[in-house]
């Protein structure tokens, strides 16, 4: 959906100093009195984003769906159908959870921990719990699980499923026909069978944290971990796959790290922290020490490429196969950005407020502190502001148009030219067939 102007055709345009500035493209009008309200709306495909202070409120909308945040914490989201039917979540995550709607499964309400049920949360059809973590149960499908004083005692199942764990002694997980995964005095034994419905399974056994493996029935696939920690991986570790060609090989735990293929879709090299690269897919990511990262994508729907010096360099580049549009981005914090967007709208702002790329926050505030702005809109139309918009220019070849606040409001067009003083004070304006001049606002003469 769009959130910005994306008809290359002229409009209108009203400005007040950086308070106030209305635009109206085609179909797409924006209003802004800032920094307290931003308001965008596309009538061709109703889509409607408003916020208050952002980001104490913003809201996104069409006809059929809404999402809306209050400064990160608190969320909603809905969806109105086609019969006229609406449901609506809200969150204040993890402490507040509520919905409605008009079938009686839409409907819930939590107050963590002390009571409440969620639904089509967190993958699960339905949470319920009491004084958590001391009840709980959940739902997905056929299967339903329940837990006491969570997560140490907890049992559930379906027709092909079956859990039962009393932490951290035993725990037993099966789901026929895909895998059987076992502990006792987790974390240090655990063992198993995966992919129980591919071709070679694969079975994995654990002596933690000494000792970790994994096969796979007919012996395509092996690797071997000794000294494993989850996240810091290994003091030593090797493996392969004949099938796909990969072998991989980690030492020191994260410091080196490397893996190839026979098919090279995927290559791995790291030294921790000081060098590391990776492709996996058509993705690639590399990182030097650790400030500088590149990130990139190569797929028939998108080609892009990411580099950043961390915190005041970042560069964003992507290409859209499908519709031959391109989006550029450049930041320099915080001394400037430059982006040129898909529908061809460039925006140059000096001082700019955070090291991230954030364009609902940067259209909502840099303004205000902006030393230098300069736009080209895809219509044609150029605009400079300058020390936070006491003086703005905008031009095409047809006409040029100055704002200074309160003083001026000066538009030269080939026909001729006004000029203002305080909106009407005092004023002229030879672009009609007799020059007219204002005086006290309400006079013409």
């Amino acid at each position: 959906m769009p959130d910005q102007f994306t008809n290359p055709v002229q409009g209108k345009y009203e400005q007040f100093w950086f308070l106030y500035e209305k635009e109206t493209r085609g179909n797409q009008n924006l209003l802004t009195f800032r920094p307290f309200f931003y308001s965008f709306q596309d009538n061709t495909t109703s889509y409607r984003a408003n916020a208050y202070l952002f980001p104490v409120y913003y809201r996104e909308e069409t006809n059929y769906w809404y999402t809306w945040t209050s400064l990160f914490l608190f969320t909603g989201t809905g969806f109105k159908h086609a019969e006229g039917e609406e449901e609506s979540d809200a969150i204040l995550a993890p402490l507040f959870f509520w919905g409605s709607g008009d079938g009686p499964k839409d409907q819930y309400f939590s107050f963590f921990p002390l009571a409440g049920s969620i639904r089509n949360k967190i993958s699960y059809s339905r949470i319920r719990f009491f004084l958590f973590p001391l009840y709980s149960d959940w739902e997905y499908k056929t299967y339903k699980a329940h837990s006491i004083v969570w997560p140490l005692v907890m049992w559930g199942g379906s027709e092909s499923r079956s859990e039962f764990r009393i932490f951290p002694f035993f725990s037993r997980k099966i789901h026929t026909g895909k895998y059987e995964r076992y502990s006792l005095l987790w974390p240090f034994f655990q063992w198993g069978e995966e992919k129980l419905n591919k071709k070679e399974p694969t079975n994995f056994k654990i002596f933690f944290p000494f000792y970790l493996s994994k096969d796979s029935e007919e012996g395509n696939m092996r690797s071997r971990a000794f000294f494993w920690f989850p996240v810091i991986n290994s003091l030593f570790s090797y493996g392969y796959d004949r099938k796909t060609g990969q072998q991989n090989y980690s030492a020191l735990f994260i410091f080196f790290q490397y893996a190839t293929s026979e098919k090279k879709d995927l290559e791995k090299l790291i030294f921790f922290p000081f060098y590391g690269y990776s492709y996996v897919a058509n993705k690639e990511a590399e990182f030097i020490s650790p400030f500088y990262i590149r990130l990139s994508q190569n797929t028939s729907h998108l080609k892009s490429e990411s580099r950043f010096v961390l915190p005041f360099y970042s560069r964003m580049v992507q290409y859209f196969p499908q519709t031959e549009r391109s989006d550029e981005y450049t930041k320099v914090w915080p001394l400037f950005r430059f982006h040129r967007d898909a529908d061809a709208n460039y925006t140059f702002q000096t001082i700019t407020l955070l090291p991230v790329r954030f364009e609902a926050f940067e259209e909502v505030w840099e303004p205000i502190v902006g030393i230098l702005e300069y736009k080209k809109t895809n219509s044609g139309e150029r605009r400079l502001h300058l020390l936070a918009r006491l003086y703005t220019q905008r031009w095409t070849e047809d006409y040029t148009h100055i704002h200074i606040p309160l003083i001026a409001e000066i538009s030269k067009e080939k026909t001729g030219f006004s000029y203002q003083f305080l909106y009407g004070l005092l004023g002229i304006d030879t672009r009609k067939e007799k020059t007219e001049f204002n005086l006290l606002w309400w006079i013409v003469l």
